[in-house]
């Protein structure tokens, strides 16, 4: 039985749905800066197709995919859109509460962008305060790095990186079209002199001394182009294969979150 998108149901058969005890996945992505060969939408296409081929049965509902997150640093680099940090805390908040009101205890967020992280953290810590619900959040990109880079080595690159080999490879597996072949090329990010600015990605990440601290950085100081990796390496076929390893961890994670007690 293939999983069901809250979207496309009445509401009588949503009410019988929750019914069963369901986790509701909320697919959230951004509309923001990525490499020349990528769309702007790259993280919702992500989020939003990874959500499309779980297979949870009557215990999970798919939640619409938000398409707007916290991308505020990417702003100079035109089509980017963002909402604050705490407009988005409050569209989770209104998001959730009215599920809650249907009925549903139970919500994880399915992310593909780092940057909505803050948001979802306390959103859900909000809505814990005030509900006897479960809240959690599975990270696509975080996924990717773990899973497909490091544990399974399917990236020559050895990580994930944004707009890179693994990113590019799941979009050329999801929305092939979307992709402009002849752009695809690596970059880094800016070499800089200071050991204190051995930038790791557009995030201001930054190994100084053997572990990973944050300065904050303009995203013009950091990349021209929004590709901080090599898709160079990437294909369909590795595209296919990351996803089919998110979607399998994704639905061992649904099922154990199902059986969490709600007091």
């Amino acid at each position: 039985m293939g999983t069901a998108f809250i979207e496309n149901m009445s509401w009588e058969a949503f009410r019988d749905a929750v019914s069963e005890d369901p986790v509701v996945v909320v697919p959230m992505g951004s509309t923001e800066l990525e490499g020349p060969h990528l769309p702007l939408g790259t993280d919702t296409i992500v989020a939003d197709g990874v959500a499309r081929r779980l297979d949870g049965g009557p215990g999970v509902l798919i939640g619409p995919t938000l398409p707007i997150g916290y991308s505020k640093w990417f702003l100079p680099y035109p089509g980017t859109i963002t909402l604050e940090t705490e407009t988005l805390i409050q569209v989770l908040v209104e998001y959730i509460g009215s599920l809650i009101i249907g009925g549903v205890k139970r919500f994880v967020f399915l992310n593909a962008h780092k940057g909505n992280n803050a948001a979802i953290e306390s959103a859900s810590r909000r809505i814990l305060e005030h509900h006897k619900v479960r809240m959690g959040m599975l990270s696509i990109w975080k996924l990717a790095h773990d899973l497909c880079a490091v544990k399974d080595q399917m990236a020559e690159e050895g990580r994930f990186t944004h707009s890179g080999e693994l990113m590019t490879s799941a979009v050329m597996a999801l929305e092939p079209e979307s992709v402009v072949e002849n752009r695809i090329r690596a970059d880094t990010v800016k070499p800089l002199e200071n050991s204190l600015l051995n930038l790791k990605n557009s995030l201001g990440e930054t190994e100084f001394m053997g572990s990973v601290q944050i300065v904050f950085q303009k995203i013009q100081d950091v990349t021209d182009s929004g590709t901080l990796g090599d898709p160079t390496a990437a294909t369909a076929e590795k595209g296919e294969a990351v996803i089919k390893r998110i979607v399998e961890y994704a639905q061992a994670f649904l099922v154990e979150f199902r059986k969490l007690p709600l007091d």
